[in-house]
Parts: structure tokens; sequence; C-alpha cells
């Protein structure tokens, strides 16, 4: 207590970090706020207001509870989208894919099978999630890996997209935490999720741009990058139908193709892996109206402040 300022501002700031997931901690939090500044004298407060952000942390606030009223009130539609081969879709039913309460989202499973094989849990999808389709996906002598799924299925659905998609790949859980999935499902069933594209996954990638890189991207954008590419392993995001739809659908369509044809000249290939989808790693959250390299997700404005964790497996404190 000896440094009100400080503790008004951390606590406006921790109400609108409960605010989209937990909104009575977040009234709560917020109560405590006002309890403090209500204890200042007029001028004790002003001083305070000079040397902390309480006024930028209010309007923030606001802003945020403003975005939240304003969402509809139907359920929210999601897509949860698996690029799937041989491996165990237990995750999708044995608890660990967080659901939320019956009604508050619509929430359906796209499977798109690589080799030929139905998930062994399929009974045990189609009792948990709205409706399951499962679909083969065929990549011929070459791995396409997710690419193949997700354009797959980013065009299929183009003109009957969900409000938010979600794409996975068969072993999620190997390349991000299920608590952070867990706040994203959270805020979408309260219809508070304010985030146009979200990565998933942890594992940050260095940011960097090589011919190929530069080359494949120009291609897919008509544009050269504007800096170095960054972004996290593994693809595996969620994308708002908003910005699905700020792409024209030639341009899902041009990607899709581009995995069958021969590489640019500036690359070297992988045997058996096509190229093309090697270098769409670091361009999807391009694709969906991010910067080129994208953000650290504790410093990315774009993201709501629960979102926005730090990446202590990729920090460093070495000068």
């Amino acid at each position: 207590r000896d440094c009100p300022g400080l503790l008004i501002s951390a606590f406006i700031v921790l109400a609108e970090a409960r605010l989209p997931i937990a909104p009575d901690e977040a009234a709560s939090a917020l109560a405590k706020a006002d309890h403090l500044a209500a204890r200042l004298s007029l001028e004790d407060y002003q001083g305070a207001t000079e040397i902390w952000p309480i006024e930028p942390a209010l309007g923030s606030y606001a802003r945020a509870a403003a975005r939240i009223a304003q969402a509809p009130e139907r359920p929210p539609r999601v897509h949860v989208v698996v690029c799937h081969c041989r491996e165990s879709l237990e995750w999708l039913t044995d608890g660990h894919f967080p659901m939320t309460p019956a009604g508050s989202i619509i929430v359906d499973l796209f499977v798109y099978d690589k080799c030929s094989r139905r998930p062994d849990n399929e009974a045990a999808m189609l009792e948990r999630f709205d409706s399951v389709s499962i679909q083969a996906v065929e990549d011929g002598d070459v791995r396409r890996d997710e690419c193949s799924a997700y354009l797959r299925h980013l065009i299929d659905n183009y003109h009957d997209p969900a409000d938010f998609a979600l794409f996975f790949q068969a072993d999620a859980s190997d390349h991000m935490q299920w608590g952070y999935l867990t706040l994203v499902m959270r805020a979408i069933s309260r219809r508070a999720l304010q985030a146009q594209f979200v990565h998933l996954n942890h594992p940050r990638l260095v940011a960097s741009l090589s011919p190929c890189r530069q080359e494949v991207f120009k291609q897919v954008f008509d544009r050269d990058p504007n800096e170095m590419l960054g972004s996290y392993c593994c693809a595996q995001f969620l994308v708002s139908r908003e910005r699905w739809l700020a792409n024209p659908l030639e341009r899902y369509e041009r990607m899709f193709r581009m995995l069958f044809e021969a590489s640019p000249a500036e690359c070297h290939d992988i045997p058996g892996h096509s190229t093309h989808c090697l270098m769409y790693e670091v361009y999807w959250h391009v694709l969906f109206g991010e910067p080129d390299d994208l953000p650290e997700r504790a410093e990315n404005p774009a993201l709501p402040l629960m979102l926005r964790t730090r990446d202590l497996e990729n920090e460093c404190y070495l000068p």
C-alpha cells in the first residue's frame, strides 16, 4: 500500500486480462482498484496518474469491455481442423481438448486423412462434437504434410466459413500447451475472444529470409517480404472468419496448386517433402493479416492481455 498507483494500475490490468474468461474476477479486480483510488486525496490521485499508467489502463479496459459487449448473442461456430495420418487422435476425446459448456459453442470437427486410416476413436468423436467430417486427402509420392489439409479446408469451406477455425497437427500437444488453448476456447464460449489470429504453439522459429523463402513468398503474395520472416513453429493456429475471407479464394487455390508444382530454382528440395509446404510454415500468419515478422506473443498488441504470455523457453538474459 506504499505505492497505490502501482496497485491501482495492476488491478486494472488484471481486470482486463480476466474479463474475457472470468468476468466476476474482472469485476472484483476493478472494484479493488476503485477502492484504492477512493482512499486517495484528489491531489495524491493526480500525482499517481502522472507516475503510473492508470488512465491508459482504464482506457484499455473500457475498449476491451466495449468490444465484448458488441459481440453477437448467438453461439459462435468453430471449425476444428486436424491433419491426420496414423497418429492417435485420442486427445480429441480423452479430455485433453478443452470443450466448453453445451450450447455455448457449435464445434464441428474436420479430420483430413492422409494415409487411408480412419481414427480409432471415431465413435467417441461423434458423441463429443456437433458434427464430424473425415475426408481423404491424396498427397501422392511427396509429403505435403499439413498444407494440403489446411488449404483443402480453406477452399472447400470458403463460402460457409466458421466464426473461428482452429488448425492442428495430429500430434497437437507436441507443439502447444493445453492451458493456452483452454483460454482461447473459454473466451470463444463467452463470445469474448477479441483476436483475429492466434498462433497456438510455443517453440519459436529463428527469423530468417533465404532466396527460396523469398521467391515462394513472392509467388503467394505478389510482393517481396517487408522484413525477416518470423513465427512459431509447426503451424497450429486460430483464424477468424474475417481474416479467412480477407484473402480471395484464388489465393488459397494457388497455394494448393503450388504444392504439386516444381520448386523454384532458388530452392534446394528435401527428397520426399514439398518445399512449398516447408516454406508455408512461416507464411500462415502473413496469409491471415499479421506482420511478416510475427511479434512474440508477450509483445503482440493484437492479442488480448490474457494471451500475451511470455515465451520463457525462448528467452535468454545473457547480454
